[in-house]
């Protein structure tokens, strides 16, 4: 059941990074609307959310708006410093730390996976395969200065991924509140950490407020439903990672919903992938969801 949820993660992924593509919205603006517009979509749905969660849960999704609100604060310094398709090059290593994150955290995995020798074997596999195809079609070279400054941020995004497990294994069991809440409280978080950021830029809060920017960024309520969805995929998922690895099926998503608008008269220019890095990327993908099925 974990893979369902993780594929509709990739494509609800995929949409929200073309629609905020197509709505050119100023960055300083759109970083704060990432944060409030998803909590305020969510506001209506709290009325019906359960909310008695225990101490673990609310501590970890707020540490966790904090860690999002760094790393991506970060990741944008390193875009500009290092270039977009150098960064992202790397950014699929999280994959394999993640893995290995789970297995210090939960310790019995590791005689789980020692258990099943040749099963494991293959999952290890499947998961550098998505790893190393992500990574390889963007074809940049990435220099040590670039690795060591971005390596840092690759460990905490991983700890992100290994805490929203955690967090959902904190829900008692109510998914889509526990889904709900910490869409709220994370939003919140970084929205007010954005905000500050994009007053130091000299951005107006009346740009901020402004009803044509505001629906330029409807777009954010695909996020919305990416994190929700990737909740409930890494709830039934034994490792975070089985997730983490499925989500970069988005690459492929985003390159058929550019090519679709480019039939329907919308141009859009973008990167394709390589045939054999699309192909290495899928069956690596369908290898992965079949050894981890039980």
């Amino acid at each position: 059941m974990w893979f369902i949820f993780a594929l509709a993660v990739s494509l609800f992924q995929a949409l929200y990074y073309v629609g905020n593509q197509n709505s050119r919205l100023q960055p300083g603006i759109f970083i704060v609307y990432r944060g409030f517009l998803a909590a305020v979509a969510v506001i209506p749905l709290l009325l019906f959310c359960v909310h008695d969660f225990s101490w673990q849960f609310y501590t970890l999704v707020i540490a966790q708006g904090l860690a999002i609100s760094f790393v991506d604060l970060k990741y944008f310094h390193a875009f500009k410093k290092f270039g977009a398709e150098v960064v992202c090059t790397i950014k699929p290593l999280t994959v394999l730390l993640t893995f290995g994150l789970w297995l210090i955290i939960k310790p019995y995995m590791l005689t789980r996976y020692l258990d099943t020798p040749l099963r494991s074997l293959i999952i290890i596999t499947a998961i550098i395969a998505i790893v190393y195809a992500t990574a390889k079609y963007r074809e940049c070279s990435v220099g040590f200065k670039c690795f060591a400054q971005v390596f840092p941020l690759l460990l905490i995004s991983s700890l992100i991924d290994t805490s929203n497990k955690l967090v959902m294994e904190y829900s008692n069991g109510n998914l889509m509140s526990a889904s709900i809440w910490r869409v709220f409280i994370t939003g919140i978080i970084i929205g007010c950490v954005n905000l500050e950021i994009a007053r130091q830029h000299h951005i107006k809060m009346k740009t901020i407020f402004k009803w044509n920017n505001i629906k330029k960024g409807l777009f954010i309520l695909l996020l919305v439903m990416s994190m929700i969805t990737v909740n409930f995929s890494l709830y039934y998922a034994d490792n975070p990672a089985y997730t983490s690895a499925i989500i970069y099926l988005s690459v492929v998503w985003i390159m058929v919903i550019n090519k679709m608008q480019n039939l329907l008269g919308k141009k859009k220019i973008y990167k394709k992938i390589a045939k054999k890095w699309v192909f290495t990327l899928l069956i690596a993908t369908i290898i992965l969801i079949v050894a981890t099925s039980k």
